[in-house]
């Protein structure tokens, strides 16, 4: 009967489950043991240290509170009682505490005699507290008197004589608790001790006897099933194992057979089609390197146009500015009408000047270098010099600049310069693409948490295909084929110089090809508002 429920390997596994879950719950019952005799036994010991400390501590404030006595004798005045109400209040306070500790030990007891005994100690302390206040009572009678030092002596020396034996006595006895405590724990750890030997000696032997009678044959097989897994994950596919028994382990021994010779008969199809994996793979890297490549050329293609713009434009515009200045600084007399043409082809050079400097910050951009130099401004004032910059521009073109700015105390924490491009740069595209005889618009209010900034014309419209892009670099529209939109880097720079502030750029636009709508564009910039307690002054 024991043959037949032992040649299953199910029969094996729970009977040493079962052994394994005894000894660990003869373990477990043991530690528990242990461990409830451990804490009591801590417990006594911590609570005997922690009752001395508070009587060392009682002691201390005693005899504070006897030196504050004698101060006050020889110092009278409020000081002085001031100091010995505040040496009262300590010691009694003490008394107070260990009697909520004895107390809270007492109840924590479970043993009858030890409950008792700290029962006895808190009439002792009782009888303490007593006396103390007896001498305390003394000692506001004595500074009553004329000379109150020597009956504060007289009253210490009574004290001391009847306080310091029973004081003596109990501390004692704590030392005696703690020591009993310590005892109690050493004879218990050497009982651990041997307990633990006995288990472990026993433990090995079932291990022992359990291994010769169920683990042997099993090991043996597992290793072998281990070995031949590893042969096969090396390549020798033609492994095969020798099935003994009828158990459960025999069982998967067989079915790692036949697995072995499906894999034999699966490697040849693998290694075709790796070999076809491989083609597809070097044909796409083959793709794939040719497209970086061209991602490079247009990338350097890209900042190759930003370096030649900027010297293409730069040496004429030079030439504006070094011609225009020359003629202003003339000694002989010249005509109004010359003067104001050089003036406007000076202000214009310097204009375009900036653009290239513009370009070459865009270059800059791309690899991090520019910082912003934020600051604290108010926006009317900036819109002010925006509207005064390109109000020329659009009277040539036969256009209007409105300003609209919802509070005159509207402040803005950015960089000024990049702020006053950016909106330069939209009035422009603004003016170029707006019907004549129309207004563009510059709004300015507080949203929320946001300051926005709203450049408004009445225009062509962008179209709704190209909406989605109209902040890609080089992009001038489908075909690149829109008039006068630039070099395609105004609205990019924009959304970058936004980005960096931490905002968000907007645009609606509408072609007025609808029934009732009329076309035009709006371009909105959203920064975060200062705190609102900084103002312009206070941060200047």
């Amino acid at each position: 009967m024991g043959r037949v429920s032992f040649s299953s390997l199910r029969a094996r596994m729970a009977l040493l489950l079962a052994v394994a879950v005894l000894v660990t719950a003869a373990s477990a019952v043991l530690i528990v043991v242990v461990l409830g005799k451990a804490n009591g036994e801590l417990d006594r010991l911590v609570s005997a240290q922690n009752r001395l400390e508070l009587l060392s501590g009682m002691s201390g404030r005693i005899g504070d509170y006897a030196m504050v006595a004698l101060q006050s004798a020889q110092q009278p005045g409020e000081r002085a009682r001031a100091a010995l109400k505040t040496a009262r209040q300590g010691t009694l306070a003490g008394f107070h505490l260990f009697e909520n500790t004895l107390g809270i030990d007492v109840e924590r007891s479970q043993d009858e005699e030890q409950s008792t005994l700290l029962a006895a100690r808190s009439r002792t302390v009782a009888r303490l507290r007593a006396q103390f206040e007896v001498l305390d009572r003394q000692v506001e009678a004595a500074l009553l008197q004329p000379d109150p030092t020597m009956a504060i002596r007289v009253a210490l020396d009574v004290f001391a004589a009847g306080f310091g034996a029973p004081l003596s006595q109990a501390m004692e006895e704590e030392r005696a608790a703690a020591r009993a405590a310590q005892s109690a724990m050493h004879d218990l750890r050497e009982q651990a001790i041997r307990w633990g030997l006995a288990g472990v000696a026993m433990a090995a032997l079932v291990a022992i006897l359990l291994y010769q009678l169920l683990g042997r044959s099993l090991i043996r097989r597992v290793t072998d099933v281990a070995r031949a897994a590893s042969a096969i994950s090396q390549g020798r596919s033609d492994t095969r194992l020798t099935v003994e028994g009828h158990d459960e382990l025999s069982l998967a021994m067989a079915r790692f057979n036949r697995m072995a010779a499906h894999l034999a008969r699966r490697e040849g199809r693998l290694i075709a089609d790796q070999r076809h994996l491989q083609e597809i793979v070097d044909a796409r890297t083959a793709e794939l390197r040719a497209a970086n490549t061209r991602l490079e050329s247009v990338d350097l293609a890209r900042r190759r146009f930003f370096t030649d713009v900027s010297h293409e434009l730069r040496t004429p515009l030079t030439v504006i500015l070094g011609e225009a200045e020359i003629t202003l600084r003339g000694g002989r007399a010249s005509e109004d009408d010359l003067r104001a043409a050089l003036m406007v082809i000076q202000n214009r050079a310097r204009k375009l000047h900036r653009r290239v400097e513009d370009l070459l910050r865009i270059a800059r951009s791309e690899s991090g270098q520019i910082e912003l130099e934020r600051s604290l401004f108010l926006v009317p004032e900036l819109l002010d010099e925006v509207r005064e910059s390109m109000l020329p521009v659009a009277r040539a073109a036969g256009l209007a600049i409105e300003v609209a700015c919802a509070s005159p105390d509207l402040a803005l924490e950015a960089d000024r310069d990049w702020l006053r491009q950016t909106i330069d740069g939209l009035v422009g595209n603004a003016v170029r693409h707006s019907t004549p005889n129309t207004a563009v618009r510059i709004e300015a209010q507080r949203e929320g948490a946001d300051v926005v900034l709203r450049v408004r014309d009445h225009g062509s419209g962008i179209p709704a295909d190209d909406l989605p892009h109209v902040f890609e670099r080089f992009w001038r529209g489908a075909g690149g084929s829109r008039e006068g939109t630039g070099f395609g880097i105004g609205l990019a720079l924009a959304k970058w110089i936004v980005d960096r502030h931490g905002g968000r750029i907007d645009i609606t636009s509408s072609t007025g090809e609808g029934r009732g709508e009329e076309s035009g564009t709006c371009v909105a910039l959203r920064f975060p508002a200062p705190i609102p307690d900084i103002t312009v002054e206070a941060a200047q």
